[in-house]
């Protein structure tokens, strides 16, 4: 691969995008984008123009176009370049049909657009698209036993965010339950933590486990062996 700095109107879409049926042009490809993602791609839009930019973290994967022009097609971020590229001129989107409300959004957002926040849009490049497929398929297939993205489990989402209630609970019976190596075992891999939250978020389930919630941290006034007893079972259950 070879990394690679273009402008926005050096890419094109690729009439053979897996979200889409094949597409005869570029403006068939932009109107069953639209049509797939609809509101996605207005909140797609509203967030480059938010974030002043695209996530660091994801680069456009792009193939010389076959056609000779110069240009180059999108193999991975046709949704964003799609984005990009009606931020950029909103006048592309007359003669696609659009539902007016999503119209506006989109309008909307290109008037705070920078072009600058984008360009140059930071770009690899692969000789052909067999070999932009080895890495499209790591992102979008699945984990492939993490070769490709692992998500993170719903402790690990919860761990970011910061020790929410569930989590304190969760960590509270691994630390001081005395639990086996069996129920150890047991806490391991991707526990139901939304589960656990929906429960603690009750008032009245913690009015039963004698829990209130300050300042975002789980308190009781129970002695710790009583405190326990409730949290260990929930967990378990």
């Amino acid at each position: 691969m070879t990394a690679k700095s273009l402008k926005i109107d050096q890419l094109k879409l690729d009439l053979s995008n897996p979200r889409i049926s094949k597409a005869t042009s570029q403006h068939d490809a932009m109107q069953k984008i639209i049509e797939d993602q609809d509101v996605k791609l207005a909140n797609l839009a509203e967030s480059i123009v938010e974030e002043e930019g695209l996530n660091p973290m994801d680069r456009l994967l792009v193939m010389k176009a076959e056609d000779g022009d110069g240009k180059y097609t999108v193999l991975e971020g046709n949704r964003r370049v799609l984005a990009l590229k009606i931020l950029k001129n909103p006048a592309i989107l007359t003669g696609l049909e659009v539902r007016p409300a999503l119209q506006r959004r989109l309008e909307k957002a290109a008037e705070s657009f920078d072009l600058k926040m984008v360009e140059p849009l930071a770009c690899f490049a692969v000789p052909s698209r067999a070999d932009g497929n080895v890495w499209i398929e790591q992102r979008h297939i699945g984990e492939d036993e993490g070769r490709g993205v692992v998500s993170w489990s719903g402790v690990a989402s919860s761990r970011f965010r910061g020790r929410d209630p569930a989590l304190q609970a969760l960590d509270f019976v691994r630390q001081h339950a005395k639990l086996t190596e069996e129920q150890k075992k047991q806490l391991e891999g991707r526990f139901p933590i939304t589960t656990l939250d929906r429960l603690l978020s009750t008032p009245d389930v913690r009015a039963r486990l004698g829990f209130e919630i300050k300042d975002e941290k789980l308190q009781t006034a129970l002695p710790p062996e009583e405190a326990i007893k409730p949290l260990k079972r929930i967990v378990f259950d």
